[in-house]
């Protein structure tokens, strides 16, 4: 097997930007504590080959990816990268600039579309594959794995209610948070002939250390982990750790339960707390790396299959729902839930503000369901979205274009609390901004990798701890035919959809729910769909039948502009 790596510094035209992750209108840099990285590692057998690139930005959008493939196909034409063999991540900073998404639903708390932030992402990424593919050489493969003690406070679950909903669990009080996560760190070591090459390490919790009142840029605590065992394991080379993100939708680095008395973090200094949760990563990702008792050798194969699906439509199969009958998803749409916040990492609006906006969903509802307000179709599709989603209160509707019920924006009745965000819906309503595709994704990249004996599943979103279990659960049942022994799950891979809950989860009231969009029933939909993928990849690849005709939509350069901020000074497209 042949392996190459490369690292790459994002350089912004300017320091002053929207930072993206917890949906503030406030919470913009005036400067940079850190700097943002992407990591490219290339693996390559014979003729097949894949790329897996980490950015240091919050998620990852199709559209960004796409760039990212033409940019690079111009620089390096013939390389055998694509759209299908690149699985593009991020790891999740809530502290790097954000406006590079199409969709619309990304770009309110930003202030508009700034070509600018995606030109400075999609020269790093390009960069560190020139440099990975530049370094490709033989190789050696190792899988590594370990547990953090339980005694290490470096993740804890933030929606603990919801996660003891789920029969599978033990059951645990708030005291325990830490106890209701996955506590294992699983990584690829890479080594040539001569060094120690590079590591893909995953573990699940997110980017999160540092809060919405930080106004600096920041890679947070996967940055610091990757920054220390580079400069660790620095040997005449240009050593570059990846640290991704696993399931972790429902999982915090900040300190609750377990008695503790501070708001947030482990010290005050949010910086320094970063750094706290990022050295426990460092420091098992490098005992993990140099223990001679966790090293498993992986067979030099390789493989992989990606295909688009438009998840608002996906009948599930009986296997993987609650009541072994045949569900469907629904339409995207964002439930109140989402306003309300994690109180863990990121508090939501006041309680006052919270009831205005549940009273109006409450009222409007009622509207649609009675026929002198509104057409048969109108109460049927209504019924429909209603079933999906169960009991979610919804705010947005993604799909069909309306906040609380309104498809006239100019009307929407929000709080003084949510002013400024209004306001800035109604300047892109009123600018014909808001008019093509849908407002979030809809047409979703799903793909695996596989190497030797272990899969990496490009998963489009985040997933809680338990939706993960079982997702890889799924996958490597499936698998296990091609002699899969394990299953990773890389997040925030290839376009971003919000969570994943698993059904019983989503009948609590939390963050997590209000953004898995497309239903109560969308856990049991992804393990559908990856299960389909993986029957595929069991088959030889002459063989295999991949539907090309779903593709993601593309949004004109007229409507980019009429949303792309003014003072980016930069031109969309």
């Amino acid at each position: 097997m042949q392996a190459g790596v490369g690292k790459s510094k994002v350089v912004f035209k300017k320091l002053t930007q929207p930072l993206i992750g917890y949906g503030k209108m406030t919470h913009r840099s005036d400067g940079s504590e850190t700097d943002l990285f992407a990591r490219a590692f290339i693996l390559k057998k014979d003729k097949t080959l894949f790329a897996i690139v980490n950015l240091e930005c919050c998620f990852i959008t199709h559209h960004l990816k796409e760039a990212v493939i033409n940019s690079f196909e111009t620089k390096a034409s013939g390389s055998g990268i694509t759209m299908d063999n690149l699985m593009l991540c991020a790891q999740n900073t809530h502290s790097a600039p954000g406006g590079f998404a199409h969709y619309p639903f990304f770009n309110i708390s930003t202030k508009g579309f700034r070509q600018d932030v995606s030109d400075s992402y999609v020269k790093a990424c390009v960069e560190a594959l020139s440099k990975a593919l530049k370094d490709v050489s033989e190789c050696r493969i190792y899988l590594n794995a370990g547990e953090f003690d339980a005694g290490i406070d470096v993740a804890f679950n933030r929606s603990i209610n919801a996660y003891n909903q789920n029969p599978e669990v033990k059951e645990q009080d708030d005291e325990h948070t830490h106890l209701a996560v996955d506590r294992m760190m699983k990584q690829i070591k890479i080594m040539d002939k001569d060094s120690q090459k590079g590591l893909i390490n995953w573990f699940g919790v997110k980017g999160t250390s540092i809060s919405f009142e930080n106004k600096k840029i920041h890679s947070d605590n996967k940055g610091y982990a990757a920054s220390l065992l580079e400069n660790d394991k620095a040997e005449g080379r240009d050593f570059v750790a990846g640290f991704f993100s696993e399931a972790s939708a429902d999982v915090s680095p900040n300190y609750h339960g377990r008695a503790k008395w501070w708001p947030r973090g482990r010290y005050e200094d949010e910086f320094k707390s970063a750094y706290f949760n990022g050295f426990h990563q460092f420091e098992k990702a490098k005992e993990l790396f140099e223990s001679e008792d966790d090293q498993i050798p992986i067979s030099d194969s390789l493989d992989y299959e990606m295909t688009y699906v438009d998840l608002s439509s996906v009948t599930c199969n009986p296997l993987y729902t609650p009541d072994n009958n045949p569900h469907q998803t629904g339409m995207a749409a964002v439930g109140l839930a989402i306003l309300d916040g994690s109180p863990v990492d990121n508090p939501g609006i006041d309680s006052v503000s919270s009831a205005i906006i549940s009273s109006w969903v409450k009222y409007r509802n009622t509207i649609r369901k009675l026929p002198v307000f509104s057409s048969r179709k109108t109460r049927e599709d209504f019924k429909k979205l209603t079933e999906a989603h169960g009991v979610k209160k919804i705010l947005l509707e993604l799909q069909n274009k309306r906040i609380l019920g309104f498809k006239n924006l100019k009307r929407v009745p929000l709080p003084p609390a949510l002013t400024e965000v209004g306001d800035e819906i109604r300047r892109q309503f009123e600018a014909g901004a808001l008019k093509e595709n849908t407002w979030l994704p809809v047409i979703l990249p799903i793909q695996i990798l596989v190497i030797g004996e272990i899969a990496i599943l490009g998963y489009p979103g985040e997933l809680t701890t338990v939706a993960g279990m079982r997702l890889r659960k799924t996958v490597l049942e499936k698998l296990q035919a091609k002699g899969v022994i394990d299953v990773i799950i890389t997040q925030y891979a290839n376009e971003y959809m919000g969570s994943t809950t698993t059904f019983e989860e989503y009948q609590e009231p939390t963050y997590e729910r209000g953004y898995t969009v497309f239903g109560q029933y969308t856990l049991a939909a992804m393990q559908t769909v990856f299960a389909k993928l993986s029957e595929v990849i069991l088959s030889a690849k002459e063989k295999r039948k991949i539907n090309r005709k779903v593709q993601p939509p593309q949004f004109s350069t007229e409507e980019l502009r009429k949303r792309t901020y003014a003072g980016s000074g930069t031109k969309a497209g």
